[in-house]
């Protein structure tokens, strides 16, 4: 957004302090009326600019291709704003050829990173500061003669030197391809590995030149909208699911046997499971379900015990030889188990179909929303880029702004 008028002379210090005014409602309401219309305008519109999220699922497919004839392009230079909690994924790929001039950037470790093969350079290069902090930031990508630049907030961050110049010879001008928030070729052809799905948002789009565009695709599954106010997290939707492979998580403790889960729950609302453990034909040999403001632990023999819902306070499930048991803060319940079930248990661990199931269960019509803010299996931390299958519609880092009156779960 361009905002101009009285805002546009205030010195910077000032906008600063603006920015920091309390909202509305709060001491700062006396305040805030004082300022101009147009400001408080601006401001407003600025929070409220239109926004992509980058993801299309775990797959690594781009939510949006763009292409663009090489021979009309008079500015060669893309900007975005972009926001993300996620510290790994693809923004945008671009390429002429997909086997021998192609372009990435993506984050890894929170810090952009560029992978880059043509005729004059094939290389993988970080810089730059961490951008997955919640917070939006004006990136910019840039060709300057035989040059590549790279500018996070105004500052450039990175100068790519003898890396650019016309197609190689005996070759037909290309049509360039964008693509956000994904790939167009294997992920395997990527100089260094990625997890390429980025949990992130984009909006202030401005990519190569418009008037050399020849077309936009989007799926149709694509083209998510972005929660306005957003924190750190995962977002389970009504009806969404993510599957961990017991085999591919930290292993229970042999002697004495154990096996722990700890999630901090930061949002829930509707009714329908949590997790269980179990397999594909029988998904619940132990859950934990929500009902009625509650949380509920059943085994697949019936037995079944509840403590209150109470968010923000972590909750832990640890199973034992005989038992399992279920404590948040100082409340704690424990489930007997009988032996023979214990046995089915146990066995799941030893069985390549053993599953964590995250969300709603196969064939189950849950109206159970949460925000996970962690889950741990024995003390580990697992990363839901790695489940091997989730929903395309989890938000893998972040969540719905919390409300302040607790009330309000809506994405």
């Amino acid at each position: 957004m361009d905002c101009r008028g009285p805002l546009a002379t205030l010195p910077g210090w000032l906008l600063i302090l603006l920015l920091l005014l309390p909202p509305p409602g709060h001491q700062g309401l006396a305040l805030r009326q004082g300022l101009s219309t147009q400001v408080q305008d601006c401001w407003d519109g600025i929070q409220d600019l239109p926004s992509v999220h980058l993801s299309n699922g775990s797959g690594g497919e781009p939510v949006t291709v763009m292409t663009f004839n090489f021979t009309k392009i008079k500015k060669s230079s893309s900007s975005f704003e972009l926001r993300t909690w996620d510290p790994e994924g693809v923004i945008f790929y671009g390429d002429t050829n997909s086997k021998d001039d192609w372009f990435v950037l993506g984050l890894r470790d929170g810090r952009p990173e560029i992978q880059l093969h043509n005729h004059l350079a094939q290389l993988t290069v970080g810089a730059g500061p961490r951008l997955d902090d919640g917070t939006w930031h004006q990136v910019e990508v840039k060709i300057l003669e035989d040059s590549l630049l790279l500018t996070v907030d105004g500052e450039e961050v990175l100068r790519l030197r003898q890396v650019s110049g016309p197609p190689a010879t005996n070759k037909p001008q290309p049509i360039i391809r964008i693509a956000l928030g994904g790939l167009l070729f294997p992920i395997s052809n990527l100089r260094l590995p990625l997890v390429p799905a980025l949990d992130g948002c984009v909006r202030q789009g401005n990519w190569l030149d418009p008037q050399a565009q020849t077309s936009e695709s989007t799926p149709a599954s694509s083209l998510r909208s972005c929660a306005v106010q957003s924190q750190p997290g995962t977002f389970f939707p009504p009806g969404t699911r993510a599957e961990f492979s017991l085999q591919d998580i930290p292993q229970p403790h042999a002697e004495p046997w154990a096996f722990s889960l700890d999630l901090g729950l930061q949002l829930a609302a509707g009714s329908g499971h949590l997790l269980a453990l179990g397999t594909p034909e029988n998904p619940s040999w132990l859950s934990l379900y929500l009902q009625d403001q509650k949380m509920v632990l059943s085994s697949g023999s019936g037995l079944e015990l509840d403590l209150p819902l109470v968010l923000g306070l972590p909750l832990q499930l640890k199973l034992a030889v005989s038992r399992v048991i279920l404590t948040q803060g100082y409340k704690k319940e424990i489930l007997a188990l009988p032996a023979l079930h214990l046995g089915f248990l146990l066995n799941l661990w030893a069985q390549p179909q053993g599953f964590l199931f995250l969300g709603a269960l196969p064939g189950e019509a849950s109206s159970a929303s949460f925000c996970l803010d962690g889950l741990w299996a024995q003390g580990q931390k697992l990363d839901m880029d790695r489940a091997l299958r989730r929903s395309q519609d989890i938000w893998t880092h972040s969540c719905p702004q919390i409300p302040s009156n607790g009330t309000d779960t809506t994405h």
